[in-house]
């Protein structure tokens, strides 16, 4: 889902300081777990640094199943197959009953 859509961050506390300088700005993504870690400026509000500190499994979830990294239109297609298989199976056990 965060490879087809994005991440979906949600603000997580801090527990250490930017390495670059400024402010910590910690989110993480409440589907996968992934961290994104930004040192802001407090006083400009620029963006001085980010890091991401993935999930277990993330960055290689799929690499025993292809040959190349799939893009970003590979997931998508895959979200829409898994999403028409749901739909089939429900329309299955309404029109059964």
């Amino acid at each position: 889902m965060c490879r087809t859509l994005g991440h979906a961050w949600d603000q997580v506390p801090a527990d250490s300081a930017p390495r670059t300088g400024g402010d910590p700005f910690w989110c993480r993504c409440v589907r996968c777990g992934t961290e994104r870690h930004d040192a802001v400026s407090y006083s400009t509000g620029e963006l001085i640094g980010r890091r991401y500190v993935y999930a277990d499994g993330y960055l290689h979830a799929f690499d025993d199943d292809f040959e190349i990294t799939p893009t970003r239109q590979d997931y998508r297609r895959m979200l829409l197959q898994d999403h028409l298989t749901h739909v089939r199976r429900l329309r299955a056990v309404r029109s059964a009953r």
